[in-house]
This record gives C-alpha cells, structure tokens and sequence, in this order.
C-alpha cells in the first residue's frame, strides 16, 4: 500500500494535479466528491463541512473511509487533512501545492477548509512539519509538479513498503475502533449491506442479537502481485468484529469446494501474521442458526 496526500485549499490547481497524478500512477483519488458519494446522507448541494456541523456524518466516518481504502489499494487524498491523518505513516508522502502569487486563488475556500480540518482532527493550524515536499507553482506548471511528485515518489521509496504500511495503517484504524465504539455502531448498523449469500445476512443476525459490533466485507488483502505492482490475487473476509478485532470468513459450501478458501486463508496468516480471522464452516454455522431458530 502507498498513500500520497496533496493538499491545495484554494482549489486552483490541486485538483487538477491530484487527478492527473493518480491517472498517471493507477492511484484511487479520494476527495470530498468520493466520500459524498458513498454517504446517503448526502443531498444536492451539500458539502462535507454541513454534514459534519449537523452530525449527519462524524470525523471517525470519514477517517474509516478513507483507511478501508488504503488498506485496499494505492491512494491519493486531496484536501482531506490527509497528511494529519496518515502522519509519520511509513509509506506515505504529503504534498502541499502553493500558488504563487499571479495565480488568482479562493480566499473563502481556503478559509472552508481550515473549518473543515478543524472539524476532523481539531487542529487549527496546518504547519509545514506535516509535509514532505511542497510546490509552489503558477497555472503552466502543472507539468512540472507531476515531475516532481514522481521524482518524490521515487526518491522516498513508498511504493517498496506495502508491508510496513498496511500493518500501520490497520493499527491505526483499530485505534480508531477502539476510542469511538458508539460511534462506530451508530455508522454501520443504521444500514443494511447487500449480503452476499443469505447465510451472510443471517450471520449478522446472530451478531446483533448480541450486540456484538461488525462490519461487511470492510477490506480485502493482497495475497499476490505481478511484477508491475498490480494485484494478481486477494482476499475478502466476510465480517470484521471491530471489539474482538476478528475476522471472519463464512463458508457454507460443500467439504470439497472449501479448499480454495482455506488455502488463501493460510496465506494470509502467513502474509499478515497480526492479523486475527477464523473460519465458520457448514456444519457449525447450522448449527448455530438452529440455536437461534433461524433455520
């Protein structure tokens, strides 16, 4: 896993750059777009900075969101407070993007988002301590900043610590978890996944009942890469239990068919050895439902 923060509060260039730099690097961009996209909350006209100030959305949401995905794949956070999020990760570089002074810039959005990082993270004031590099640039050098993010990229080496930054990454989402359960519930359970398999959905049921917190599917590890980096194979468990910091991987499938699984679950073991996951198999998952009278 790699994570590049950019960060441009007049929003002249930034975007502009960010796009163009995870184009360049098949990097998912995370911004204030993709996070109103996956809330329901969200309505027309409506920005990050209204959600959180009427509680429709809490900082712990969007810090979650932002982790599962770095746990998931190379990412590159804009105007975010990425670079206070993922702060002394290994695997990280943060970028601030500084218009010179002929480029005709947005007080006022600027201004929105000190507000918004405030809200976030509680930090009222963005210090260069939280940067590794900044550019500072006019509206023709665009060109010129990918050159130096890429010499950067290369320069700090992030993309050969996929290892060390994931397990950094996942201690700081359990921290998270753990200093804000109540809030964690109030996210996950006010909606209902598209289960899979039905047995998922009953599962979750079983889980409720004592109140045991979880999610769906929140991540998937990466077993295997080709020579380019990209993802040759991966694994998705069914549940994570945030207060146990468990895994689990249900599989109601016939003896035979279950191989396949077990063997990639041996692999994470052996890849992410921190990692907590148990397998629930046919016979004990009937068993369970019968309790409950759910089958």
């Amino acid at each position: 896993m790699a994570v590049i923060t950019i960060t441009e509060p007049t929003e002249t260039m930034g975007t502009e750059i960010a796009v163009n730099t995870a184009k360049k690097l098949d990097f998912l961009l995370i911004d204030s777009s993709h996070i109103l996209s996956k809330s329901k909350k969200a309505q027309k006209n409506i920005n990050i900075y209204d959600l959180l100030t009427s509680d429709a959305i809490t900082p712990e949401y969007i810090k979650k969101m932002i982790l599962n995905q770095a746990l998931k794949r190379n990412i590159i956070v804009l105007n975010l407070g990425g670079e206070i999020l993922f702060n002394n990760i290994p695997g990280t570089l943060h970028i601030r993007i500084k218009p010179s002074k002929t480029t005709k810039s947005s007080k006022l959005n600027k201004t929105n988002y000190k507000k918004l990082i405030h809200s976030i993270y509680d930090v009222n004031r963005l210090e260069t301590k939280y940067y590794d590099l900044q550019i500072k640039i006019d509206n023709s050098d665009t060109d010129f900043a990918l050159e130096l993010i890429s010499k950067a990229i290369e320069m700090k080496g992030i993309l050969s610590k996929a290892g060390v930054t994931w397990n950094a990454i996942n201690e700081l989402r359990k921290s998270i978890n753990h200093s804000s359960i109540s809030t964690t519930k109030n996210i996950y359970h006010k909606r209902v996944p598209d289960f899979a398999h039905p047995s998922e959905r009953e599962f979750a049921k079983v889980l409720d009942y004592y109140r045991i917190n979880w999610e769906y599917e929140p991540r998937s590890f990466i077993l295997e890469t080709y020579e380019s980096g990209s993802i040759k194979e991966e694994f998705t468990p069914d549940f994570y239990l945030t207060d146990l910091d468990l895994y689990i991987e249900l599989t109601t499938m016939k003896q035979k068919l279950v191989t396949k699984k077990n063997r990639k679950v041996r692999k994470l073991k052996e890849l992410y050895p921190d990692v907590n996951i148990k397998i629930f198999y046919g016979k004990d998952y009937q068993k369970l439902l019968y309790r409950f009278g759910i089958k």
